[in-house]
């Protein structure tokens, strides 16, 4: 799981990261988040909203680790949810996960190229 991280922390040095939750939603909006990372430990109302979020832009999902490793991948100290505003990090990140022996839930273009 630590290549994942790691990922997202390139992701955030690059300024492909939005976190918050209305950077986030914005980031949906506009079109420019290719996956979502939630932490295992998000609140079930946030946690339903984002993912009405994600199915109605096709956007893929994943749940992982807690907010505090969620956070300190991208030097923050704590983060519940994020977004990978690049499509080539966002494969990179699916691609890792899978190596890791994990697939992010999907909607959209990385299950089956919808």
């Amino acid at each position: 799981m630590r290549q994942v991280y790691n990922l997202i922390g390139i992701a955030q040095r690059a300024g492909k990261i939005s976190s918050g939750m209305d950077s986030i939603r914005e980031s949906m909006a506009k079109k420019r988040a290719f996956i979502l990372v939630m932490s295992e430990d998000i609140a079930d109302n946030t946690k339903e909203i984002l993912l009405r979020s994600c199915k109605k832009s096709g956007i893929p999902c994943l749940i992982l680790g807690d907010r505090f490793e969620l956070g300190g991948s991208i030097g923050k100290p704590a983060r519940v949810a994020l977004t990978v505003d690049d499509q080539g990090l966002a494969q990179a990140v699916t691609k890792a996960l899978k190596t890791a022996g994990r697939e992010a839930k999907t909607w959209g273009w990385m299950n089956g190229q919808d």
